[in-house]
């Protein structure tokens, strides 16, 4: 017990130092991991482009070498994702790696395959449901059946003890159905986090044709502003959202690609962030030709980005900017 408890405090104080180091500039370390296992998904939403990617996927021992580099590195936090990660039949596998490396895992989902994954996921410590809206404007996107799959995986979620949350990606379909989409969140007691659409499709430059207008999308944010205050379970912070607000202008943020979080890609390309430009250390064969340690130690941290959507790292980025609203918003979601 006592060992459990020391090793315990070490790897948070560990956390606390590299995330110190991060917040004042004196170092880096992959400290929030973002793993895309596979580009394949059961599902083609109209706003994503991910199925359309490169399609080499990395081996079950090529990713637990990866993880036990990027933890000698300093990674703490992974979350699995795609694609949708749970049509890799190594998931379960890779999850109790992770958590006998010492990560906090968390997977991203649209949920058909929770159900019957249940065993496999019994170790991660949140599975982020994807959720568009109510059936109508859910399924209109993701496909006939997708919001009743997410339901019975919530189910699913909660009979087995797993937390969950929701991420709501705010595009053309759904921008007049905000307040009962946080309805069904908090009937299902979690809280659901906002983002807009990118511009583009995922895996190209071609343009999103989901993405929102401007101005309809910033009376949205407007609205989940007022919800917020409501009383709706809103993850995202006031600061959070009013810098959402300013999409897709650009809108200064500090930016911790390379510096606190790292993304992997399928293949096994390391990428600060989706937006830098990316230069793939591969082989003819499609894998591999350096470490994710090599990747990491000679891939410079990007300057000068003033755009950043993505809504968990902004309010990361928020957080180590000291604003006391993002901080206060996580202290109340997390404790």
């Amino acid at each position: 017990m006592a060992l459990h408890v020391f090793k315990e405090f070490r790897n948070y104080a560990g956390s606390v130092c590299a995330l110190m180091k991060g917040v004042t500039g004196l170092g880096r370390t992959p400290l929030f991991v973002s793993w895309n296992v596979t580009f394949r998904c059961n599902l083609r939403c109209g706003y994503c482009g991910a199925s359309d990617a490169p399609r080499r996927e990395s081996t079950t021992a090529e990713i637990q070498t990866g993880l036990d580099e990027l933890r000698r590195l300093g990674g703490r936090w992974v979350t699995f994702g795609g694609g949708e990660p749970l049509l890799r039949p190594d998931l379960g596998e890779l999850i109790a790696y992770a958590k006998a490396r010492g990560f906090q895992v968390f997977v991203s989902t649209n949920g058909h395959f929770v159900p019957d994954h249940l065993d496999a996921l019994r170790q991660v410590d949140n599975l982020n449901f994807s959720l568009d809206g109510p059936r109508a404007v859910h399924d209109a996107v993701r496909g006939a059946g997708a919001f009743d799959d997410t339901l019975r995986a919530t189910e699913a979620a909660r009979s087995a003890g797993l937390p969950f949350s929701f991420q709501c990606v705010l595009a053309r379909h759904n921008l007049d159905s905000l307040e009962e989409t946080l309805a069904l969140a908090r009937e299902q007691g979690a809280w659901m986090m906002f983002q807009p659409a990118t511009q583009w499709l995922d895996s190209s430059t071609a343009p999103n044709p989901l993405a929102p207008p401007v101005e309809p999308y910033r009376a949205a944010v407007a609205e989940l502003l007022r919800l917020k205050k409501a009383g709706l379970p809103v993850a995202n912070s006031r600061a959070g959202l009013r810098h959402l607000t300013r999409w897709p202008d650009n809108a200064a943020i500090r930016c911790l690609a390379g510096r606190l979080m790292v993304m992997v890609e399928p293949d096994g390309t390391l990428l600060s962030c989706h937006q830098c430009e990316v230069a793939r250390f591969l082989k003819a064969d499609g894998r591999p030709e350096r470490t994710l340690t090599d990747q990491f130690l000679n891939t410079p941290p990007p300057r000068g980005c003033v755009q950043c959507w993505c809504a968990p790292v902004v309010e990361l980025a928020l957080i180590c900017s000291l604003n006391p609203e993002a901080i206060w918003n996580t202290l109340r979601r997390f404790f």
